[in-house]
């Protein structure tokens, strides 16, 4: 059973506390903590005066290095470690700041455990991205979960690279597969598509708003899209096909802008049944739709200050749900938008949340590939005149269509 030492008087449901070893600390007078759908982990910071600082309980516990979880009132938000812990003095007051991260930190601070048996000496052959998170974070003993019932496409033939973190790999790979990667409140790498639950309620001008910012832009958008992509198949070239391109118009945009893209992840034939191979044109549309999507999603976001933490219902804001928008001031009516970012804060000014808010369009992970040059190697046979036979390390059942 914990025992529960409180700094300051301040009961209710947007009490923060932090426990370490058992001992549950709140009342605290400064507060940050942020979550976000985009990236991992999350963070808090903690900071008290003189009370916590003469507590000799409270300075033995919450040393760095220490496991602990964060609290805003019943719930848990952050389940991690004491990364820092910041003392300061002067003639009027001593003062603490304890600053943290969730679980996940291990993923992104340390390099991947090629040791590790599961990992096999960096190369992935996995049926889909969630095994093969499950395998990166093996040694360091984060758990990873799937949000989703849909566990994506294989992930064949990924080598990492010697320093990569876990993270950076499977990031790289969650990109290829369209999965976003975050941190959930129990400490755990969550994989998830674009959220779809909404909240009981949102946010409004005048109302719960403090304060808000919206950008409206055009300079980063275009008419149209030309996606092409280049090959190692050098005989390839020589062929009537190699002149790709795709072309992908933004019906919205009626200004005549052009941009034109490299496609790194095109170039590879993908294999058939009914012509043996074929272009991968499909991929170089889906890169053209995020290229056009991804524009206008970033084209209107908006930053706000919102004076509660929680919705109607009593939920904590939550990244990745959809929450209604309503602020006329600044030129946005009943907007349905996903918040990408929240940051609770407290501190002299009182109770406040950050957020970030685009339109779902903005967070749709990059498409990407995930082996160029050796799912080159084993397709191009299909695209040559080359006599030599199919390698059968290289053939095409080693590599995974683009």
């Amino acid at each position: 059973m914990s025992s529960t030492i409180s700094l300051l008087d301040l009961p209710g449901m947007d009490d923060v506390s932090i426990t370490v070893d058992g001992q549950q600390f709140s009342g605290w007078q400064s507060v940050a903590i942020s979550a976000s759908c985009e990236s991992l982990p999350r963070t808090f910071q903690l900071g008290a005066s003189t009370e916590f600082t003469q507590n000799p309980g409270a300075m033995a516990a919450t040393r760095p290095g220490q496991a602990c979880t964060i609290q805003i009132g019943a719930d848990t938000v952050i389940t991690g470690w004491i990364d820092r812990r910041i003392l300061s003095a002067g003639p009027r007051e001593h003062q603490v700041v304890l600053v943290g991260r969730g679980l996940t930190r291990n993923a992104v601070d340390c390099s991947i455990d090629l040791t590790d048996q599961t990992i096999k000496g960096g190369m992935i052959n996995q049926p889909n991205l969630l095994a093969m998170a499950q395998d990166l974070c093996h040694s360091y003993g984060i758990k990873v979960i799937s949000a989703v019932s849909d566990l994506g496409i294989p992930i064949i033939g990924y080598q990492v690279h010697l320093q990569d973190s876990p993270y950076q790999a499977i990031e790289t790979a969650a990109r290829y597969a369209g999965y976003l990667v975050y941190e959930n409140a129990l400490g755990q790498m969550v994989l998830d598509r674009i959220g779809t639950k909404s909240h009981a309620s949102g946010f409004s001008v005048p109302g719960n708003v403090e304060q808000i910012q919206a950008e409206r832009s055009v300079d980063d958008r275009f008419q149209t899209y030309y996606v092409t992509w280049m090959t190692i198949d050098q005989y390839g070239e020589l062929s009537p096909l190699s002149a790709r391109i795709k072309a992908v118009v933004d019906p919205t945009f009626t200004e005549k802008r052009i941009k034109v893209i490299i496609s790194e992840q095109i170039g590879s034939p993908v294999a058939t049944e009914a012509n043996g191979y074929q272009l991968g044109t499909l991929t170089a549309e889906q890169r053209g739709n995020w290229e056009k999507g991804r524009r206008i999603g970033r084209s209107q976001a908006v930053t706000l200050t919102c004076d509660t933490w929680r919705d109607s219902n009593g939920l904590l804001w939550q990244p990745n749900m959809f929450a209604t928008l309503d602020a006329p001031a600044v030129d946005i009516s009943n907007a349905n938008w996903i918040i990408g970012s929240v940051a609770f804060r407290k501190d002299m000014s009182g109770t406040h949340a950050d957020l970030v808010m685009m339109d779902p369009l903005a967070y749709t992970p990059e498409p990407v590939p995930l082996n160029l040059f050796n799912n080159e190697l084993a397709h191009t046979p299909l695209a040559t005149q080359n006599p030599a036979p199919a390698s059968t390390e290289h053939g095409l059942g080693w590599g995974g269509v683009d």
